[in-house]
């Protein structure tokens, strides 16, 4: 295995007059700080992992992988000049991230420029996406939904309250909960906003207690969480289970509302990392990087990451068409199927047809360039740290989704 160090001089030594190739240039747009700080670590964190693993398999097209990172601040309109600086000044030539929030502010700016993007959010609007520089390895929230209307279902609970806070991609969120819980016999019977960054929500949650749920549905930024879980506990001590999605898995969401609290009332879906080679090959990788456990949802920036270098390989160029065309090329079935970057690479070099499979699973995309996978419901324990407590298959969702 040949460390970075080594793999620069080796391609110092290769090049006409000893010069190093440039790098490639791949651009991170994630939020590193704000309320989805915690989803842009991940973002950051996987697709670290992958230029590790990429660098270390000899590079993309012989030339080093380098990372360029701009912070969206959680906010759209920051997200703007944080894009043009990467295209700019940076010159990159594939991006990953950002996530729903920030997607439709900086899509024009990717569009007029070319430049293929993994997209790492949940937005339904994008299950129709028809934008080629636009492709999405995370399942859509509607197939998280399901998942989480399912696994109540599942435990028992059939009278629901939905308590979010003020978001555009929350709207798109619950629809789906709500459609697949009452067609699974289920009924909702409490829609409860919150405006966040508020010093209470007493009125709000004295109104969900009142409907008499036996499980709620949940997705906030951490600070109003803490705030909400306080006066659930004022009002009825925390009787009432709380299902929640991948930003209730954050270590923020986790320490604000206290690990002790989160490891007796919430639950949160997150996207599972099948086990096997791929998942194995990202854990090693990720453990040389950091001393933490991966983030959840690293594993769909660090499959993105490594879908897009495969696919430069592939098309011999990072010329922007040709790259986006060779994306089904390294992830369609019917190929030898890889599960790290090293033996993608070796395959191309051998002239074989490859199929990458990723750490968060099969990385199939549809003709939306949407990809499916399971889901994990997780719960932390008292120590903050999540275990697994189930997996719900692709099969089931689409099955309830139907």
């Amino acid at each position: 295995m040949l460390s970075t160090g080594v793999l620069a001089a080796a391609l110092l030594a290769a090049s006409p007059g000893g010069t190093a190739p440039a790098p490639i240039s791949v651009g991170v747009l994630a939020a590193m700080t704000g309320v989805h700080a915690d989803v842009g670590a991940a973002i950051l964190e996987g697709a670290r992992v992958a230029q590790r693993a990429i660098n270390e398999a000899g590079g993309i097209l012989g030339r080093t992988m380098e990372i360029h990172l701009a912070d969206t601040q959680s906010d759209a309109a920051d997200a703007v000049p944080a894009e043009n600086k990467l295209i700019g000044a940076n010159r990159i030539v594939v991006q990953i991230g950002p996530t729903s929030t920030e997607l439709f502010a900086v899509r024009p700016i990717i569009d007029a420029n070319r430049i293929p993007m993994v997209f790492l959010g949940g937005t339904t609007v994008f299950d129709t996406n028809e934008d080629q520089w636009i492709w999405r390895p995370n399942p859509s929230d509607s197939q998280l939904s399901v998942a989480m209307a399912l696994y109540a279902i599942k435990k028992g609970y059939r009278n629901a309250a939905l308590v979010f806070y003020t978001d555009i991609t929350n709207e798109t969120l619950k629809a789906p909960i709500v459609k697949t819980f009452q067609k699974l016999g289920g009924k909702i019977v409490a829609d409860v906003k919150l405006t966040a960054g508020q010093t209470s929500y007493r009125s709000e949650v004295e109104r969900v207690v009142s409907a008499h749920p036996d499980v709620i549905f949940t997705q906030t930024d951490p600070g109003t969480a803490a705030v909400m879980y306080a006066n659930f506990k004022e009002l009825n001590n925390l009787a009432v289970p709380l299902i929640g999605t991948d930003l209730t898995a954050g270590s923020n969401y986790i320490k604000s509302v206290t690990p002790e609290v989160a490891s007796k009332v919430l639950v949160s879906l997150v996207g599972s990392t099948p086990p096997g080679a791929a998942a194995d090959a990202f854990a090693s990788m990720y453990a040389k990087l950091y001393t933490h456990q991966p983030l959840e949802s690293s594993n769909y920036a660090y499959d993105g990451t490594i879908v897009m270098a495969l696919a430069i390989q592939k098309a011999g160029s990072t010329d922007p068409e040709k790259v986006v065309a060779s994306i089904p090329l390294v992830t369609t079935p019917g190929g030898a199927v890889v599960y790290t970057y090293r033996d993608g690479l070796a395959g191309l070099a051998a002239g074989k047809k490859i199929k990458f499979y990723g750490a968060s699973g099969p990385m199939v995309f549809d003709k939306y360039h949407n990809a499916y996978g399971p889901f994990d419901v997780v719960q932390a324990g008292t120590n903050g740290k999540l275990r697994t407590l189930v997996t719900i298959s692709a099969d089931e969702i689409q099955k309830a989704a139907q």
